[in-house]
């Protein structure tokens, strides 16, 4: 018993085709032009993958931070030549327990010892025998699926499930499992066309077996709920099962256990429809099987390429927008504290040097003491300067640390190692106490002004600063040390001022000669200082310029390897379409259809649910009276005028269902179909996406009632 849908167009008067349309041509042999597309493909997408794995090395990315997954970046595979030969391939899956591996030895005669006894993951390998039914018919049993601990047992099956030309489902008759559910979801998406196998695991003994010779419906009837329940599964994939067939695996099997065939349980068993079932399709589809077996590979392989690469390129996009919007973010945020910082040391220097300039006011004494005097404020000058300096300094390590932690935990992983202060740590290199305090220890009053100048030079000299702000200091200190003794011991010219000045007059003045001469130094040394800092903190800005310049070097990386994967998806894309386009002319051509293969224009494939191919107008009509029987639903449309590509979808829906089919609204850019059938969502979604894939607009289509809804 099956429940094998045939259309009903497939019959239509098949005498009249040659009458309509002219006599069929001269088929060409299929493979030469599909095994020459095939190897330009296989090279193509070679390449293609080249370029990719060539851009994730040049953007230094390992493997765990690689937005190409790891199937994407594996080895293309060969353009192997298919064996003409090779039987039809049938592999058996379904959960542990389903009945696989007696089904293997009812249909082989063979194997009876992998044959359960009731044990979970009883089979845990693949294997593989000739149909007793045909030498070209090779059956292959899996281990079961969504067993306790038996993930690898299911990886097995499906990796056998994908070399299959046929897949045969078994399912015991009284339930299906989530397990299962998920794996019928996978085989949906695999493609490869299914027959669903309803297992009756009625036993035997007592009145079993006579039940079963007996009362078969007893044994058979009531599964329309379990079979609406597997095509719901199937349909969330987009598929529906090829054909559906009720067996009693165990009863087949003890009735070749017997010396002679026990004949009258073997009828009752059903195992002959299945026998029937996949006769049928190496009869019809064998040819077809094999070569969509070998192109579907490579096809699979292209579109999860395809795939990777969309994904990745939106990954790296949004990679290099977040990485440019954490730049502008944290390079703002430092730029903004190193500004800040700035200020507040410019401030500080001022201040501090600020403070010393009415140090004047306070001098009593010109004598001797005046030069210790002067050594010792400059010395206090000095350390309170480094003291606020280093102090304002390490402030701004912490805070560009923490500005860059924060701004990490607001967008991204920035290392702070990357904004390196290490030669901004003291500013002894730039003014040390010790230069000061040699510039001012050994100039004195013998030397005079110019004595004094000269030797602060010759020790600035010394000490490695010829030129720059710290001969200008040394200088500037020695000069004014040793103009200020000097008016000290002019004794001559002291008592002329105070004949003529009196006491306060003469302090004043002698103040007033301090100042314009410690005014300037003050003043270099502030500028000296503020230079000093402004080197430092444009040090700091330099760094944080180049650091950006990476940045947006990394990024513009990341936009071009973006734009590069996008096109180079959109480029398998057109691949696959091409390799779609030379599968339909060689699955007509298989079929003797020579005149619609010569006919294609474009084709879209989605394995195991339809191919949707453009014809010319005289072979829309001839598909769609004779549609061709290619072992896929071969749906077939025609070009339309310009502006009105989504309304031709219609001419593509006619061939998806039995049923009457209409346009309800079209626009340039959509179009909305109506089709008077009960059809899974899933499965018009599926059909929907298709074509507007096919057609480059969006196609919806509403059904009057949906049933399997998920």
């Amino acid at each position: 018993m099956t429940d094998r849908a045939v259309p009903a167009r497939h019959a239509w008067r098949p005498f009249a085709l040659s009458v309509l349309f002219g006599e069929e041509l001269p088929v060409a042999d299929p493979w030469p032009e599909l095994l020459d597309g095939m190897a330009r493909f296989t090279s193509l997408t070679a390449e293609v993958r080249d370029h990719a794995l060539g851009d994730l090395q040049a953007l230094d990315l390992d493997g765990s931070e690689s937005p190409l997954s790891g199937d994407a970046r594996g080895a293309a595979g060969g353009s192997d030549v298919p064996d003409l030969r090779a039987p039809l391939r049938v592999v058996l899956m379904g959960r542990t327990m389903a009945g696989k591996s007696s089904l293997l030895a009812a249909l082989t005669g063979s194997h009876f010892d992998r044959i359960g006894d009731g044990r979970q993951r009883f089979s845990r390998d693949t294997l593989g025998a000739v149909s007793s039914a045909s030498a070209s018919i090779e059956v292959v049993d899996t281990p079961g699926v969504g067993a306790h601990g038996g993930a690898d047992d299911t990886e097995v099956a499906l990796g056998a499930a994908l070399t299959a030309d046929v897949v045969v489902w078994v399912n015991s008759s009284d339930s299906i499992q989530e397990e299962s559910a998920r794996a019928l979801k996978v085989l949906g998406v695999i493609g490869k066309p299914i027959i669903v196998v309803l297992n009756c695991r009625q036993s035997l003994e007592g009145v079993g077996k006579l039940n079963l010779l007996r009362f078969p419906e007893r044994v058979f009837g009531h599964k329309e709920g379990l079979v609406q329940e597997i095509r719901r599964h199937m349909a969330q994939a987009g598929v529906e099962p090829l054909d559906v067939v009720y067996v009693h695996a165990l009863a087949a099997v003890e009735a070749q256990s017997r010396t002679e065939l026990d004949t009258e349980l073997h009828a009752a068993s059903r195992i002959d429809d299945l026998t029937d079932a996949l006769l049928r399709e190496n009869a019809t589809h064998s040819e077809s099987r094999r070569m969509l077996r070998f192109v579907d590979g490579h096809r699979q392989r292209a579109e999860e390429l395809a795939l990777s690469l969309r994904l990745g390129s939106t990954s790296l996009r949004t990679q290099a927008d977040t990485a440019r919007g954490l730049a502008d973010d944290v390079h703002g945020r430092l730029s903004r504290i190193v500004r800040a910082t700035r200020e507040a040391m410019a401030a500080d220097i001022e201040g501090a040097v600020g403070r010393r300039r009415d140090w004047h006011l306070h001098v009593t004494d010109f004598g001797t003491s005046l030069e210790s005097e002067w050594s010792e404020e400059m010395t206090v000058l000095q350390r309170e300067l480094h003291k606020i300096l280093e102090s304002r300094l390490l402030v701004l390590t912490n805070e560009i640390k923490s500005t860059i932690q924060a701004t990490d935990t607001e967008w991204t992983d920035v290392s702070p190692d990357q904004f390196s202060l290490h030669d901004l740590a003291g500013f002894d290199s730039v003014w040390g106490n010790r230069l000061v305090k040699a510039g001012v220890g050994v100039a004195g009053s013998v030397l005079g002004f110019s004595g004094g100048a000269l030797l602060g030079a010759q020790i600035g000299l010394a000490l490695g600063l010829p030129t720059g702000p710290g001969a200008i200091v040394t200088t500037g200190v020695g000069f004014v040390v040793g103009g200020i003794a000097t008016l000290g011991t002019g004794r001559a010219k002291n008592l002329a001022d105070r004949i003529f000045l009196g006491t306060d007059g003469v302090l004043s003045k002698r103040r007033s000669e301090v100042s314009k001469r410690v005014g300037p130094i003050l003043d270099e040394l502030a500028l000296a200082y503020q230079a000093a800092v402004s080197a430092q903190l444009d040090g700091i800005n330099d760094a944080l310029a180049r650091e950006r310049a990476q940045d947006d070097e990394r990024t513009l990386a990341l936009d071009h390897v973006s734009s590069r994967w996008a096109h180079l998806s959109r480029n398998l894309q057109e691949l696959v379409r091409e390799l779609d386009r030379e599968t339909a002319k060689a699955l007509l051509r298989i079929g003797r259809r020579e005149r619609l293969a010569r006919s294609v224009r474009r084709a879209t494939r989605v394995p195991g649910v339809c191919i949707l191919v453009e014809y010319d107008d005289a072979a829309f009509w001839e598909s769609w009276l004779y549609p061709p029987d290619a072992g896929e639903n071969v749906a077939g449309g025609k070009a339309t005028f310009p502006r009105g590509e989504a309304a031709g979808a219609l001419t593509y829906a006619l061939s998806l269902v039995e049923a009457p089919t209409r346009l309800v609204g079209a626009s340039d850019a959509t179009a909305l179909l109506s089709i008077d059938a009960d059809v899974p969502s899933a499965i018009t979604d599926t059909w929907s996406s298709a074509l507007t894939t096919h057609i480059g607009k969006r196609i919806e289509i509403a059904t009057k009632r949906k049933l399997y809804n998920p």
